[in-house]
């Protein structure tokens, strides 16, 4: 899947022609939609690192791509669980991720919030930022940080 698809549709759900404003469901899609373009754009990363960037996908590559947990994002991409030698960029990255989710669970689940068209533009913007980073980063940067996703670190 295209992160930057999802990005797009978002922005046709924001930008959809009518009277008044979007509808809150539209901007709720949109918010939402911005955290799963990060999320593919890492499952896609991750599935690179370790399965290899070839143009035929396998089991292999499909099992990589799938073995990403929503729950193990937000624990690992946390400002405080972030190794201190990643780049700044690569950090920036995950401590967005982690936040992006945070307002896909508003979207999804919290039946009191409500978005603005401004706020859903901020969050695409925002998202598109953080795609760039992460396809700015070296093969080895996106390979660690893959790595910090998927695995736990256990104590001594």
């Amino acid at each position: 899947m295209n992160p930057s698809h999802w990005l797009e549709a978002a922005e046709q759900l924001v930008d959809e022609d009518r009277r008044g404003a979007p509808r809150q469901v539209n901007l709720r899609c949109a918010v939402s939609m911005t955290y799963y373009a990060l999320f593919h754009r890492l499952a896609n990363s991750t599935a690179d690192a370790f399965a290899g960037g070839t143009r035929q996908k396998d089991w292999s590559w499909t099992r990589a791509y799938r073995g990403i947990d929503h729950r193990q994002i937000r624990d690992q991409c946390r400002s405080k669980r972030i190794p201190c030698s990643f780049s700044p960029r690569i950090r920036r990255c995950a401590i967005e991720l982690a936040a992006m989710q945070v307002h896909r669970h508003r979207a999804d689940y919290d039946p009191e919030a409500r978005f603005s068209k401004a706020e859903a533009i901020k969050h695409i913007e925002n998202a598109r930022n953080v795609l760039t980073g992460i396809e700015a980063g070296n093969p080895a940067e996106k390979r660690a940080l893959a790595i910090h996703v998927l695995f736990k670190e256990r104590s001594a």
